[in-house]
């Protein structure tokens, strides 16, 4: 039987207060979860390429510099490594267009980024029962 291994997430959002909010939640909601934070799209290539152990789940922002959200979803759904990474887009974008693209670009999901703390945690409660990360 293997041995157990603790969920992992990887968040990539450039705001480190959504950042420490986000960890903080799931740090809350399933207490042996690993969170990686990485604040740009530049940034997730390599890391999943130096990564031991692919995360269950990536949580991406639409607005960085550099490489945006968009962007990373276009290129991580055309490596045949990532195309299966489960990639739920979380913005402050409540635009339609912004969902359909993001969604055409492959992500499996698409959440406007909540206003509060107790909705934030409501609503990663879901992500972890629909990702089985508990």
């Amino acid at each position: 039987m293997p041995a157990y291994q603790a969920p992992l997430i990887w968040i990539v959002d450039d705001d480190e207060d959504d950042q420490y909010l986000f960890e903080a939640a799931f740090r809350q909601l399933i207490p042996p979860v690993r969170v990686k934070l990485l604040s740009d799209g530049e940034e997730l290539g390599p890391a999943l390429e130096q990564s031991e152990r692919l995360p269950q789940l990536i949580i991406l922002d639409l607005n960085m510099p550099r490489l945006n959200g968009f962007e990373t979803l276009r290129w991580l759904r055309s490596q045949p490594a990532y195309q299966t990474l489960p990639v739920v887009v979380l913005s402050t974008s409540s635009q339609p267009e912004d969902q359909e693209k993001s969604l055409q670009l492959g992500a499996n999901g698409f959440l406007t980024k909540p206003p509060s703390l107790g909705d934030i945690l409501t609503m990663f409660g879901l992500l972890a029962e629909q990702w089985q990360l508990n």
